[in-house]
């Protein structure tokens, strides 16, 4: 076992997956807030629900960037006439949410949902203002449409569920087994046949778009947290404790002979990696660094070699 093979020396990806079980879930956030706006509208605004006609996108909200803010707010509200928009959205979003955010961590999660929700709305803010545009050189009158829905969002995460584990045995309105990959292409199906045949109130070009973003998200490898913006940045100190040595005393420099015999190399890198764990990288001694870059080399020039 090489030293990057060890837990001590995950990349950050991985330090991510294990950090993601720690504190509040993000799935549990997000559909907290789902199910909050839900409730708000229906007990406070139960005739005209203004809150959700506030919250909702409208078709000529790309026009007006006062209300680009909706292009964000649309995915946190939901029919308040038929609870199972809202009650569908939130269930799949259960089921499907807690592995990917396992699998990313919790900021790149949120940072995903997000993100799927905005590129639904520029997709259906960008087509409604078309047509619309197109009815009013046309002489007409221009459309006063709005949507409303997680259900693109939820698309992403479905697809992505399905990308990352298409093997998976997921179960059809909880009775009809199947592969998680065959459930995503029932998703895109859907969704492209809907869009063709017109006649529903479901935006299926703001599914087409989330399952598209996450397809694309998967394949290419992106990830946001990777980004500078995203990055947390170092808290400023206004004091700096003093130093009884620095860094440069130490060199990671890859020593050609190793420094402990050989049959000893892997109870001492274990022996050192667990001191890391414990007292800290600041803790070791020169030959035990030494150690740790001469054990790190031999690993990776056995791999090259197919060893």
């Amino acid at each position: 076992m090489g030293i990057y093979d060890r837990d001590y020396y995950r990349d950050e990806d991985d330090i991510g997956v294990r950090r993601a079980s720690r504190g509040m879930s993000v799935v549990f956030m997000l559909i907290m807030a789902n199910v909050a706006v839900f409730l708000v509208d229906m007990f406070l605004t139960p005739t005209m629900h203004q809150v959700t006609h506030v919250l909702a996108m409208h078709s000529e909200t790309i026009f007006h960037p006062v209300f680009w803010f909706e292009l964000l707010t649309y995915g946190f509200a939901h029919d308040p006439s038929n609870f199972y928009h809202i009650f569908g959205n939130m269930l799949v979003l259960f089921f499907f949410g807690p592995p990917i955010e396992r699998l990313y961590g919790k900021k790149e999660f949120f940072i995903f949902y997000l993100a799927a929700v905005l590129i639904g709305g520029l997709v259906w803010g960008i087509q409604t203002g078309v047509q619309s545009h197109s009815l009013v050189q046309a002489g007409e009158e221009p459309l006063h449409s709005e949507m409303l829905g997680a259900s693109g969002a939820v698309t992403a995460i479905v697809i992505l569920f399905a990308c990352n584990f298409p093997k998976a045995q997921v179960l059809l309105f909880g009775l009809l087994p199947m592969p998680a990959w065959a459930l995503g292409v029932m998703y895109v199906l859907m969704d492209t046949f809907g869009s063709f045949s017109g006649g529903s109130n479901i935006a299926h070009s703001v599914h087409i778009a989330g399952a598209a973003f996450a397809a694309l998200y998967f394949f290419t490898g992106l990830r946001f947290s990777r980004f500078k913006l995203f990055k947390r940045r170092p808290h400023l100190k206004l004091h700096e404790p003093p130093q009884t040595e620095t860094h440069s005393a130490y060199t990671w420099n890859t020593p050609k002979n190793p420094p402990v015999p050989d049959d000893q190399i892997e109870a001492e890198v274990d022996r050192i990696l667990r001191k890391i764990r414990s007292a800290g990288e600041a803790s070791l001694t020169q030959t035990e660094r030494e150690t740790l870059m001469y054990a790190s080399r031999e690993y990776q020039r056995r791999q090259k070699g197919g060893s």
